[in-house]
């Protein structure tokens, strides 16, 4: 072990200091590998697995849409503004018609997305059994794409009770009449 060592500090005593910026430029160059060529190799791995799988779609005649005709159809699924109220009042009739009571709807102030489509936020209180609530939810999705869940609160007074007093609130995203 002694000769190994002094056989090593005699090769560093040659080398000299173009021998220490070498070894300081191999360990430089070591940690760029590892701490930058490694991750991005595996991320090169997991995006050419994913193009073999589209490809592979393609290939049994799946349609991959483009990100272009992904915005097209996010666009035509979107709720014209002139359609708002009538949403509104399908969401009112499928709440009483699941047996839950809805005394009002709060509304809060459009927040505009720019470029001709807007957020309308809605508060609607709910009271009625859970099994029921949870049926509106679902239908409430069904209902349109535009709908959005944002927020459930549950309150319940007692854990004998069967009804819940829920908060939903809702967005809808809107757009401009085309």
């Amino acid at each position: 072990m002694k000769r190994l060592q002094a056989h090593l500090a005699y090769a560093l005593a040659r080398a000299g200091w173009a021998g220490a910026v070498g070894v300081a430029l191999l360990a430089f160059a070591l940690a760029i590998h590892f701490g930058a060529a490694a991750p991005l190799q595996a991320e090169l791995e997991s995006l050419e697995a994913e193009h073999e799988s589209l490809a592979e779609r393609v290939a049994q005649g799946v349609k991959v849409e483009s990100p272009r005709e992904q915005l097209a159809r996010f666009d035509a699924a979107l709720v014209e503004r002139k359609r708002l109220p009538s949403l509104l009042a399908d969401l009112s009739k499928t709440a009483t018609a699941g047996k839950l009571a809805l005394a009002r709807v709060e509304s809060r102030e459009s927040q505009p997305l720019g470029s001709g489509y807007a957020r309308q936020e809605y508060v609607f209180p709910l009271r009625g059994s859970y099994p029921a609530l949870r049926a509106w939810l679902a239908d409430i999705q069904r209902l349109s794409p535009a709908v959005l869940v944002d927020d459930v609160v549950l309150r319940r007074e007692d854990i004998a009770r069967d009804t819940v007093d829920a908060t939903v609130r809702v967005s809808i995203l809107m757009k401009e009449a085309s």
